[in-house]
């Protein structure tokens, strides 16, 4: 939205000629994945006890699915903890290594 002549309002537009420089954002993907996979674990140690209800109303795919997401955040959890490790390592050769300047 363009501002009116005269106002003394300052523009959130940067200096550049409107396009600025985005940093991704830090979370931590192993709580998340961490998260997901203990959520998967609880439905299927709800859902397996009562696979036999779910195959007679035609939902017996859900305890295998939660079984099935489970068994992937725990791969999903090494991959997370080696790329952490490789990401460490690559940070602190990094520092480590002498400028080229």
């Amino acid at each position: 939205m363009p501002i009116p002549a005269g106002s003394d309002k300052p523009t959130e537009q940067p200096p550049n000629g409107g396009t600025r420089e985005l940093e991704p954002m830090e979370v931590d993907l192993g709580r998340i994945v961490l998260i997901g996979t203990v959520l998967f674990a609880i439905a299927a140690v709800i859902l397996l006890p009562m696979q036999s209800t779910l195959t007679n109303a035609g939902h017996g795919r859900w305890p295998w699915i939660a079984v099935s997401g489970a068994g992937l955040g725990l791969l999903g959890l090494l991959y997370v903890k080696r790329r952490d490790r490789a990401i460490a390592q690559d940070a602190a050769s990094r520092a480590d290594a002498p400028s080229a300047d």
